[in-house]
């Protein structure tokens, strides 16, 4: 992680835990401040890996056996051992209308890497390369453990926000009767901190997936993999007409609320990027990764039809 980077991603962390200490301050004085964070690390430390594995079985994720995707696997062992990873994380397949790639876990030793299947059908595995050194990269930088205590800060202000927001209501009475002042200044601090922290989250998100796309460069020692992939992600998300038309058009949702970049600033920075270190062996990547491609199987199709094609 740069110097400058983990400078940021500190600070927006210690912004996002004094917003949470805050709330619980006005909620029950210094008491309320040490239930507030004694929850918060509660959850983190106990609860996270439990609910990654429920979230992976919740999604319907299968996990992939070496022998069911060899050439997936041997990108990921490759990468693995470039990354410095001692582990190779477990990837896992479910069934989606769009591609999806993301990490899952808390530490190096459960880390997953999850892949929809149209994911899986239409990228090469030269640009599936590209996505999986992006979520070591996360993995590698502790972005799942980061990203974790930052979900974890803005759920509970959230959850501390709406319940002083119910006792306030509670007292409208006593507010309307004049025997209690209205405390105006803490009711907005109230209504607008759970957009304050999802902010700061999402800036956070930001961040860390430039971080992200340039540990990528030096992992797979290939941008144009990663920048075919991210392409190919934006023309879905846009719609193949959209993009025919209007390539350029920034995205109706504000920048703010975006956990991603926009995608041509992420092109932009990435064709700019000198890896350190020579392309994966053409054995691997030199050609299509022979499972099902998007003209061959209709992008819909279930995990468990997916799978007896890898078998």
């Amino acid at each position: 992680m740069k110097l400058h980077n983990l400078f940021h991603t500190i600070l927006m962390l210690i912004a996002m835990a004094a917003l949470l200490a805050v709330i619980g301050y006005i909620l029950a004085g210094r008491d309320g401040l040490i239930i507030s964070t004694a929850f918060a690390i509660s959850f983190m430390v106990f609860g996270r890996g439990h609910s990654t594995r429920l979230m992976l079985r919740a999604i319907g994720a299968v996990r992939l056996r070496p022998d069911q995707a060899p050439v997936l696997h041997a990108i990921a062992e490759e990468l693995s051992v470039r990354a410095g990873l001692h582990k190779v994380p477990a990837l896992h397949v479910i069934d989606a209308n769009s591609m999806l790639g993301f990490s899952a876990g808390l530490s190096h030793q459960d880390a997953s890497i999850v892949l929809s299947a149209p994911l899986v059908q239409r990228l090469s595995a030269r640009e599936i390369a590209g996505v999986l050194a992006h979520e070591i990269s996360h993995i590698v930088s502790g972005d799942l453990a980061v990203m974790a205590m930052a979900d974890t800060f803005t759920r509970m202000t959230r959850m501390l926000s709406l319940l002083g927001l119910m006792l306030f209501l509670f007292n409208i009475p006593l507010a309307v009767s004049g025997e209690v002042g209205v405390p105006w200044g803490v009711i907005l601090l109230l209504a607008t901190a759970p957009l304050m922290s999802f902010v700061m989250q999402m800036t956070l998100s930001r961040l860390r997936e430039f971080e992200a796309d340039h540990s990528a460069v030096n992992i797979s020692g290939d941008p144009e993999g990663l920048i075919r992939a991210l392409e190919k992600l934006e023309t879905q998300n846009n719609g193949f007409l959209r993009h025919a038309y209007f390539p350029h058009r920034s995205e109706m949702e504000p920048s703010l609320l975006r956990s991603h970049p926009i995608t041509q600033e992420r092109v932009r920075r990435l064709a700019n990027e000198v890896p350190t270190t020579a392309p994966l062996p053409d054995e691997l990547i030199g050609q299509h990764h022979g499972y099902p491609g998007q003209d061959e199987v209709q992008l819909t199709i279930p995990i468990r039809w997916l799978l007896r094609w890898w078998r």
